[in-house]
């Protein structure tokens, strides 16, 4: 085999084993760009028999070969690659040497090349690169702490020796990065530190929560840069970070604001310069207390009245947390009192599926999603098995904590979104059908609307609902739920175009929780619980989506605006076009069931399951089971969802929606399934498109 070596401006990688490469911006490629022309799953550098090869993965900006544009060239001597529009690309130099039959001893003269075979002509290096390095395995630096052992697989390296252009060299600090484990590393300015679980990187971190390439702290002319690559996010303050500067001393959370993985990095400047700063710290500080304390110091008769200072205590604006109190018991007991537990009923008056919702006016409003109020709505997809309701019973939440909420209206959907997953139901009749006026609804006070743009990460969110799914038929009075945690991250959406598509959360949530309300702690309605999709992939982990993926409610207006001219049950949602629709499957595309697994060994893949042969499996009432499913080849944008039902089909037991959104390679999905009373078994069924095509059933036999 052959060895390759991959350089870019910022790091070499190298191989003599086959392997594959991946480039592009997305965090979890080996390759990972900045440059915005090059696409999330742009290209792939992989092993072709004894050689090297490239292959452009249907990027927007192309791959180019010295030049020249390429979907697959196979890849000799040294070559520059491009990915990305000219100009705006991201640039690597690539040195393949000729196949090697072993490891080379510790010490071997240069072999010469044979001499029928001419030597290849490198490629002139492009701009912003250091000199090439020679053929052959490529050494460890020299300077630095030592490396951990690296996967043969992994055989990453940096660039040593002189600096990168734009890099402040020997001169600039050098960097101290603490370890909560102790173990202290020391850097010098001459490249970058790579932070994550991979054992090639310099600061290994072995930490679920770590990506794989979690950041990378660059010396750059003014001093060390903090640079977050990963999908969990790094977090200073409690506050995400994508690009920090580090003057002084901080210490940056990895994976979760307040329960990620803890780095102190100190940049190592002289005695007296540290000095200096301590002492100019010190100085702001006393300012602080003493502006506090004046503050606080009130004339009073002539005398005065000195307030005890607790501490600088400020919410950073987002007014959930920080020097809120928390969610006061009053707040609390509104909220509870207008969430709704909702039953759809089809046109036999036979219960199908439940969700929950929120009272948002006096004259019957109720926000909810769209899976729960219309499944067939446009940019749903994946929800074709369930039906659409006839009508939807609403359920009022009792006063006593423990008994279930009793049903006492009819409501009907007026306005549904369905790529958001919103929609707002309208109370017209009673329990019993009868029709009722605006003035004879008798509903609880409405939750207030609050502002979902304020939300920062670390704030506290409150989430209600109806989960425990099971036999709608044998449950249709179930108590209120509310389960309590904390704003981990945003995700954004790129159909949308927004950095706040949904919230991310640690909340617990469970089916039966869609559509109901998530308070902030001022008790306002800042979010709707919509879904639990998780995924990992054997190449990069575990790729966190967060417990709980919450819509904020800043994008219900549209939705809320209409429904209070009196609704459009033909509004379609303005997202819906631009979504793929079935046809946009490609035909190589693969989706194999993986089984089910327990509550923290989920995320293997390793199983198999199917209707002639069911998995078996023991579990009690409430446990928390993982359906398992390995997707490779689906683009990004394709609606996704996972339905589940009784093995007899007889019985929803509820559906969970998203859109895919990670890249075409094989990814391992793992889909949360509580489980509930009286099922001996469940079927969960992987859906696609706008209609919900079933491409893998994933069957379990419940003992």
């Amino acid at each position: 085999m052959s060895t390759i070596s991959i350089q870019s401006p910022t790091g070499t990688w190298a191989s003599e084993q086959p392997r594959t490469f991946r480039i592009g911006r997305e965090a979890d490629n080996d390759i990972v760009a900045v440059e915005p022309t090059v696409s999330r799953r742009h290209a792939e550098i992989r092993a072709a028999g004894d050689g090297w090869e490239v292959v452009d993965l249907g990027s927007s900006h192309g791959t180019r070969l010295d030049g020249r544009p390429v979907r697959q060239a196979l890849l000799t001597g040294t070559c520059t690659l491009s990915f990305g529009a000219e100009g705006e690309a991201l640039t690597l130099r690539v040195s393949v040497s000729a196949p090697v039959a072993a490891p080379p001893p510790a010490a071997v003269a240069p072999v010469a090349p044979s001499p029928s075979a001419a030597p290849p002509v490198a490629a002139p290096p492009p701009a912003g690169f250091p000199p090439p390095p020679p053929p052959g395995p490529t050494d460890r630096p020299q300077a630095g702490p030592a490396f951990p052992p690296a996967s043969p697989l992994l055989a990453q390296t940096v660039v040593t020796g002189a600096a990168l252009p734009g890099f402040p060299g020997a001169g600039g600090p050098s960097l101290l990065v603490r370890r909560r484990d102790g173990g202290d590393l020391r850097f010098q300015p001459h490249m970058p530190v790579r932070i994550g679980r991979d054992p090639s990187c310099e600061v290994v971190v072995d930490d679920a929560a770590v990506s794989r390439l979690h950041a990378v702290i660059e010396p750059r002319p003014d001093g060390w840069w903090w640079v977050d690559r990963s999908t969990a996010g790094s977090y200073l303050d409690g506050e995400r970070i994508t690009s920090h500067k580090i003057e002084e001393p901080v210490e940056v959370l990895l994976g979760h604001p307040t329960a990620g993985f803890e780095l102190e990095l100190v940049p190592v400047v002289n005695a007296s310069q540290a000095a200096a700063s301590i002492a100019k710290k010190k100085r702001r500080g006393q300012m602080r207390l003493a502006a506090a304390v004046f503050g606080l110091v009130l004339g009073v008769g002539g005398g005065l009245t000195v307030v005890e200072v607790l501490g600088d205590d400020d919410n950073g604006g987002g007014g959930t947390t920080g020097g809120s109190a928390g969610l006061s018991a009053s707040d609390l007991a509104r909220a509870k009192a207008a969430a709704v537990f909702l039953i759809a009923v089809d046109d036999t008056g036979t219960p199908t599926h439940s969700g929950s919702g929120s009272i948002i006016s006096e004259d019957g409003l109720i926000l909810t999603n769209a899976h729960v109020a219309l499944p067939s709505a446009p940019g749903q997809g994946g929800a074709s098995e369930v039906p659409d309701p006839d009508y939807l019973l609403v359920s009022l939440t009792s006063e006593d904590d423990d008994k279930p909420a009793t049903a006492a209206y009819r409501a009907e959907p007026i306005v549904t979104d369905g790529y958001l997953d919103l929609a707002v139901l309208k109370i017209s009749a009673d329990a019993d059908g009868n029709p009722l006026e605006d003035s004879e609804i008798d509903l609880p006070e409405p939750l207030p609307v609050g502002d979902s743009d304020e939300l920062r990460t670390g704030d506290e969110i409150t989430a209600l609902g109806y989960p425990s799914i099971g036999n709608v038929r044998a449950s249709l009075d179930r108590p209120l739920t509310v389960t309590r945690g904390v704003v981990s991250t945003f995700q954004s959406d790129e159909i949308v175009g927004t950095e706040r598509g949904l919230i991310d959360s640690d909340v617990r949530l469970g089916s039966g929780n869609s559509g109901g309300p998530s308070i902030n702690d001022d008790g306002e309605l800042i979010g709707i619980n919509t879904a639990v999709i998780t995924a990992g992939s054997e190449d990069a982990g575990a790729i966190t989506q967060g417990s709980a993926l919450i819509r904020p409610v800043a994008l219900a207006d549209e939705v809320l605006r209409i429904a209070e001219e009196g609704g459009d049950p033909d509004y379609v949602s303005p997202y819906a076009e631009e979504l793929p629709d079935a046809a946009d499957v490609p035909d190589d595309a693969t989706f194999r069931p993986a089984g089910w697994a327990r509550d923290g060994e989920q995320g293997d893949c390793a199983g198999s399951s199917s209707p002639e042969a069911p998995q078996t499996m023991s579990a009690e009432t409430g446990e928390m089971l993982y359906a398992e499913y390995v997707i490779e080849g689906l683009p990004d944008g394709i609606p996704i969802g996972v339905t589940y039902s009784s093995l007899d089909g007889d019985d929803q037991l509820g559906s969970l929606q998203d859109t895919w959104s990670f890249g075409e390679a094989s990814v391992c999905i793992y889909v949360p399934f509580e489980v509930p009373t009286g099922v001996s078994g469940v079927n969960g069924a992987f859906v696609v498109g706008e209609q919900g095509q079933v491409v893998a059933e994933n069957p379990l036999q419940l003992q």
